[in-house]
């Protein structure tokens, strides 16, 4: 089911469905085609398409949990690692023109964890990651812009366990 983000490109969406066939009926019934009627067929299937791909709302996905049963015997500096593996890979399978969609990652190092002590339960990790991406969202901050790469950004995380999970909550970057 496509699921319109306005009535305005849903209007949109309407029209050119309708360009399209009556430019191929009208094709049709002169039994002559016009490569400026092919053009104009093209650009509204590929709209169409395009939109259709768009307008499919994605499932949202808890990246930043993790069960405990699932890191049994990891090391918390390894739960980090799985959750940010889960994380990353979760942004890698975003559709092309979402704001978080990366092509390739690569987590450079994970320190911790800095145990904060006013809070018992709290344990920090300094992490630094490079993303591979056009998303302006992640250049915004820290790391070295170099083409498609965002390299050594670095962010706070904050790993916590809550019942049966482990949750990687972003506190902020440097």
């Amino acid at each position: 089911m496509i699921m319109f983000i306005s009535d305005s490109l849903f209007l949109l969406y309407i029209v050119t469905f309708l360009v399209i066939i009556i430019t191929i009926y009208k094709c049709i019934k002169a039994k002559k085609i016009e490569t400026k009627t092919i053009v104009i067929i093209l650009i509204g299937v590929v709209y169409l398409l395009f939109y259709s791909y768009e307008s499919i709302p994605s499932e949202k996905v808890q990246y930043n949990h993790i069960a405990i049963s699932d890191v049994e015997g990891l090391s918390e500096k390894e739960i980090v690692n799985k959750i940010l593996i889960q994380e990353f890979d979760y942004y890698k399978s975003e559709r092309l023109f979402t704001k978080n969609q990366i092509f390739d990652y690569k987590i450079n190092r994970i320190n911790g964890p800095i145990n904060d002590t006013s809070k018992t339960d709290n344990h920090y990790y300094d992490v630094s990651y490079s993303v591979k991406t056009i998303a302006p969202a992640w250049i915004a901050g820290n790391g070295k812009n170099e083409g498609l790469w965002v390299n050594s950004k670095s962010e706070f995380y904050n790993l916590i366990k809550n019942n049966d999970q482990y949750i990687l909550t972003r506190v902020g970057g440097l």
